[in-house]
Parts: structure tokens; sequence; C-alpha cells
């Protein structure tokens, strides 16, 4: 018996009635019944680049991971089937890539739908960097390579979600010290907004990243100084 997953795109709002109604639909066409979209493409390239698909396996064996049959790419929607067993961290790790590739996940065992923040009318977070580079809805790679990149030259980087944002400076052109990191965050309003100095690289990285999860952990981390702006 098989635990099922299905991620296609969506722009707006999904009920558990449509994202139902999708879903037995494309699981009731043959593959390969219409051309593979490339959002899905890229999805399956990602997700079977961490957990090696069955097709890559020897003869009529399953390699080792966590699926149960062949994924199915149908148009731009990928079927996916896993053992009950599978690790929550497999699951969770496709609901976060389908959220960074903008699908929809749908979970027919109960009729949970899991939607991007395209389709839950949330603000998508922006990563911006003083080099020019723009991503949207960055992973945590993305993050750590961005604030890797950060120095004298590409001095700022800044991950905003609508009227919140976390950013951090480099060395003197960020007013702290040389070699230091300005880590800064705001919340809504110009009197929310904080100011801390940071030494450690890694720190900063962990602070964007749970930012961009909606993960508060890290405003613990640090003492924050309150800004009047």
């Amino acid at each position: 018996m098989s635990f099922d997953l299905a991620a296609w795109p969506a722009s707006s709002a999904v009920t558990a009635a449509d994202a139902t109604r999708t879903y037995l639909e494309l699981a009731a066409l043959e593959p390969g019944a219409l051309p593979a979209g490339p959002r899905a493409v890229a999805f399956h390239r990602e997700l079977t680049a961490r957990y090696p698909a069955p097709s890559g396996a020897p003869g009529d064996e399953l390699p080792d991971g966590p699926w149960s049959a062949e994924l199915t790419v149908v148009g731009d929607a990928v079927l996916m089937s896993m053992g009950w067993s599978t690790p929550d961290t497999v699951v969770l790790f496709v609901q976060e890539l389908a959220e960074r590739h903008g699908l929809v996940l749908y979970d027919p065992q109960d009729g949970a739908v899991y939607a991007p923040p395209a389709a839950r009318g949330d603000p998508v977070p922006v990563l911006s960097s003083c080099d020019g580079s723009r991503i949207e809805n960055p992973g945590a790679a993305d993050i750590a390579a961005a604030l890797g990149r950060l120095s004298a030259e590409n001095w700022f980087a800044v991950l905003d979600r609508g009227d919140h944002y976390i950013q951090a400076g480099f060395g003197e052109q960020a007013a702290t010290r040389g070699g230091w990191f300005a880590l800064e965050h705001r919340e809504g309003l110009p009197d929310r907004h904080f100011r801390t100095e940071v030494a450690d690289r890694a720190r900063i990285v962990r602070a964007f990243t749970g930012f961009a999860t909606a993960d508060d952990s890290w405003r613990r981390e640090f003492d924050w100084q309150r800004m009047n702006l």
C-alpha cells in the first residue's frame, strides 16, 4: 500500500474539493498523455536529484529511497507514490520543494492541500543583493550562496516579504566593524525596526533561512536594539 502525493501549478486559492477533482483527473491519465511542462520537469529533476527515481535502478529493482513506484509527470503535474514507512523528512522536503516551485501539493489520503504563497495570497519572499541578483522563493542553498558572497564590494543582501524584511550588511559600509555584519529586521511599521551586530556569518544564514521559512526561533539568538527611524 502506498502513500501518494501530487503537485501542480496554481496561482489562486485551491479548495479541497477542487484539488480532489484535479487529482482524480490527473490519476486517470496514462503516463505521457500530456507533454511534460517545464515547471513539472524542473520539480521532478530537483526531487529525483535528492531521491533518485526507480527508473535509475538496474532491472526491476527499486533503488534505496522513498518511492514505491515510478514518478509520473503529466503536463505540469507530478504524481508520487511512497511507502508508508517513508520518513517525515522526505515529505517535508517535497512540501518545501513544491512551495519553492510555486506548486500546490495535494495529499489524497486526507484531502489536505498545501498551497504555495502565490495561491495563498501571501507576499512572495524575494532575496536581493548588492550585486543585482534577485531570487523569488529562495531555498536554503540560495540564501547560503547569496550571504556567502557578501564582501566589501557586494556588501548587503535583503530578504523581504511585503512590509517585513531582514537584511544584512558587511563591514564599514553597514556602519559596523570590519569583518562583522549588521543584521536588521523590520516588522511592518517603522517603530518595529531592530538591529544587531554579528561576527559569525553562519548565524546570519540561520536568521535569513528562519525568516524565509516563517520559523521565528532565529529572533531569540540575538541581542536586538530598536532603531529610531
